[in-house]
């Protein structure tokens, strides 16, 4: 299993919040033609040295929090390469870059289109990521990260991750692009409108990627504003999301650990008793939601 990170990039619009979503190529063995967030594996780059020098002063103890499907504290360097994989997946595939000079100062649209150049670069070698910073004297700015929650491929597949969603402001005066070599197009998403697309045939997303924006958006009604609910939702609980799957007569039925049921599907889940939200107990049927076999060989 590989650990992974996501990273939610938002806005604040007239019309409410927006979230960062991308398609991927019709072709691609994994997820093909599906709306996702930026994000992807954490390579061994991510959590070196070089990388936690690279991190600005003072915000390694924001990586803190970070647990095992078992409950665990995860390892600092392991924590902290989660959230640079974050930062690295924006630059690669959203051309954001989340990284400040050393006064502090935000990353110029200047800077950030030159280094641009580089993201195919860094696409095929997470060091390059690293040795763009040191040669630019940049450092990452993960305070802005919020951890938002945990996934858990299901056992059933043959390609799994135990990936962390954070969230994060976009930078002021960045523009996102979507990186064509694996992704075809990118939008920025009112996370209260997704119903209505998935509804109209207009984007496909999958189960975890339906919930955090209906998650999303919860919070964001709740709290009013971007800035209210990125104060308000840091230090949330995370408990680990494993879906299972349940196999029967052809279809294909995602289960989660909310749902009736959930304990008698064969495979590895989560545990028992975990504090999930109230609202991800109140919406199942978005959820579990039957598919024929063929859709997923």
């Amino acid at each position: 299993m590989h650990c992974a990170a996501t990273v939610l990039l938002l806005r604040e619009q007239p019309t409410g919040l927006e979230v960062l979503m991308m398609r991927r190529g019709s072709t691609l063995s994994f997820m093909a033609g599906m709306w996702v967030f930026p994000g992807g594996r954490m390579e061994s780059p991510d959590a070196s040295a070089a990388a936690l020098a690279r991190l600005r002063p003072g915000v390694l103890a924001r990586c803190a929090g970070l647990h095992s499907m078992q409950g665990e504290p995860i390892a600092a360097d392991i924590a902290a390469g989660l959230h640079v994989a974050a930062c690295r997946e924006a630059f690669e595939e959203a051309g954001v870059l989340l990284a400040v000079t050393p006064s502090g100062e935000p990353c110029g649209l200047d800077r950030v289109e030159r280094l641009g150049a580089l993201r195919t670069t860094v696409t095929g070698d997470a060091g390059a990521f690293l040795r763009m910073l040191e040669d630019e004297d940049l450092h990452l700015d993960i305070a802005p990260l919020v951890y938002w929650s945990h996934w858990v491929t299901p056992s059933l597949e043959p390609k799994r991750f135990d990936t962390r969603f954070f969230v994060a402001p976009l930078p002021p005066g960045q523009v996102a692009s979507a990186d064509l070599s694996e992704l075809t197009e990118h939008a920025w998403i009112n996370p209260a409108s997704v119903a209505t697309a998935i509804e109209r045939g207009e984007i496909v997303v999958v189960p975890p990627t339906l919930l955090t924006l209906e998650d999303l958006d919860e919070s964001y009604r709740r709290h009013g504003s971007l800035a209210a609910m990125l104060a308000a939702e840091r230090g949330r609980a995370t408990p680990p999301v494993m879906p299972r799957i349940e196999v029967r007569e052809g279809d294909v039925r995602v289960v989660m650990p909310w749902d009736p049921g959930y304990a008698e599907v064969p495979g590895e889940g989560c545990g028992a008793g975990q504090d999930f939200p109230g609202h991800f107990t109140r919406r199942l049927s978005s959820l579990t939601v039957a598919r024929r076999r063929e859709a997923r060989q």
